[in-house]
């Protein structure tokens, strides 16, 4: 099996962690970073797993998803004065389905980002390659992980 990766960031996001007792409850973010593990079986005719110039759909969806987005959690008890503060361009929020096991943390961000792109992948070189891992940075020092 072959492997290659690619890093895309950082991505200004911020979020919310309600179930907190500590600082994480309130409003933060940081420069996360997404790392992508391609996998297959076979290289392609230039040798490569994955053309990472192929990419650009997937960071634009990745910006759209979370670049100056605070992702809040589905069943967060404040989300509807974020709804309204976003509503008056407070704020511009992302929810997570926690009942698809998306959240606004590193750890869940990464099955939401595994999911949505996963497929992305293995349209984009008919089914050659594929995600084996996603690792979200929220900065030098933290990352999660995801693979299926």
């Amino acid at each position: 099996m072959y492997r290659s990766t690619k890093k895309i960031g950082p991505i200004s996001t911020g979020h919310r962690q309600w179930r907190d007792d500590g600082h994480c409850r309130y409003v933060h973010g940081y420069g996360r970073y997404v790392q992508f593990t391609f996998a297959s079986d076979n290289l392609d005719h230039r040798g490569w797993v994955m053309d990472f110039g192929g990419l650009k759909g997937v960071k634009k969806w990745l910006e759209e998803q979370w670049d100056h987005r605070l992702l809040l959690s589905s069943d967060d008890p404040l989300l509807d004065e974020f709804r309204r503060i976003d509503e008056l361009g407070g704020c511009n929020i992302n929810v997570m389905d926690v009942a698809k096991g998306y959240g606004p943390g590193i750890e869940q961000s990464c099955k939401f980002v595994y999911d949505h792109v996963n497929p992305m992948i293995i349209e984009a070189t008919d089914g050659k390659a594929w995600l084996e891992k996603v690792e979200v940075w929220e900065h030098e020092l933290n990352s999660a992980y995801y693979t299926p």
